[in-house]
């Protein structure tokens, strides 16, 4: 198979800044395509070149196939074409680099928001759109992200812990140090207000074992704001194996009554071989809690994890 070009891509690096706005004639030029061949386009590409350029309309037109796309912080929520996989197909080959430009209303300008890395995927049959999950990684990293996720008006934990708590790495300077403690902290707080919500018992089997049961967040916390993050109601307390699964998008609860869904990324025998079947169901649903389970119903549950993401999730 002959070696892609990375003349454009590199092309668009040195000439794209994340969180500028660009028109379309913008791109087109970057690109060096017609204007006309890149109209009511949601992917671009040039054959050879490896650069994918994904063009985000969060507002839909009248006309437009209404898929849904959305961003939660560095999180990009993506339903792909009806037939044409190009990007599905070609996603986690390791040759393509991905690049996103949003915008709220059509006719604006598009802001850069870097390049992405897909995280998981649902495959449907041609005519219903995929929907992946791409991580925003460059976007994230950037000074427009970090004034999203701050939220002034969570109190920071008083930080009471002594140094000797934590690990830490070959240097870290004070304001280091105090974050480490701090989220720390954060982290404790969270797990011992879940744990008493949930009664010290899994949401699940009702073991009454707390040093071996997980406080799992349901939103998962890095498409969570500040205080979600925090937020007890935004925990399930299980035992470990439910903890992965759940983590994993194989499992879910509805938000109704607590009735597990098993997803297809296990066959049946397996879930059975694992002790878990359609029968199980969470003890209760706390007030609050509903929303955030009907958020992993439909962003985290049956999403298969990408081999990277997968592989990182596993090893511990």
């Amino acid at each position: 198979m002959k070696q892609l070009s990375t003349r454009i891509s590199q092309k668009l690096l040195s000439h794209l800044a994340i969180g500028e706005q660009y028109v379309l004639q913008d791109i087109a030029t970057l690109l060096e395509m017609d204007i006309e061949a890149t109209k009511r386009k949601g992917v671009l590409s040039r054959t050879g070149e490896n650069a994918i350029v994904l063009l985000i309309n969060l507002q839909k037109s009248s006309y437009a196939t209404p898929y849904v796309d959305h961003i939660d912080n560095d999180v990009l929520y993506w339903e792909g074409q009806l037939k044409q996989r190009f990007v599905e197909k070609n996603m986690n080959s390791g040759e393509y680099e991905i690049f996103v430009f949003v915008r709220d209303v059509i006719k604006t300008p598009f802001t850069y928001y870097g390049r992405a890395i897909p995280i998981a995927t649902q495959y449907f049959d041609p005519g219903t759109p995929c929907k992946t999950k791409f991580s925003l990684y460059e976007y994230s990293n950037t000074s427009a992200f970090q004034t999203i996720i701050q939220d002034p008006e969570i109190e920071r934990p008083s930080t009471t812990f002594p140094e000797s708590t934590y690990e830490q790495p070959a240097y870290q300077g004070p304001t280091t140090k105090r974050s480490v403690v701090e989220q720390r902290t954060v982290q404790q707080m969270y797990r011992k207000t879940a744990l008493e919500l949930w009664h010290n018992r899994c949401a699940v089997l009702g073991i009454e074992q707390p040093k071996i049961l997980i406080a799992s967040h349901i939103k998962p916390w890095r498409v969570s704001d500040t205080k979600e993050r925090v937020d007890p109601k935004n925990a399930l307390i299980l035992s470990p194996l439910y903890d992965k699964l759940f983590d994993l998008g194989m499992i879910t609860f509805k938000p109704s009554n607590g009735n597990i869904l098993l997803s297809n990324q296990l066959k049946p025998q397996e879930y059975e071989r694992l002790g878990l079947d359609d029968t199980k169901k969470l003890a209760m649903i706390p007030d609050g809690t509903e929303g955030y389970l009907d958020y992993h119903n439909k962003y985290v549950y049956d999403f298969a994890p990408c081999i990277e993401t997968e592989l990182h999730a596993l090893i511990s």
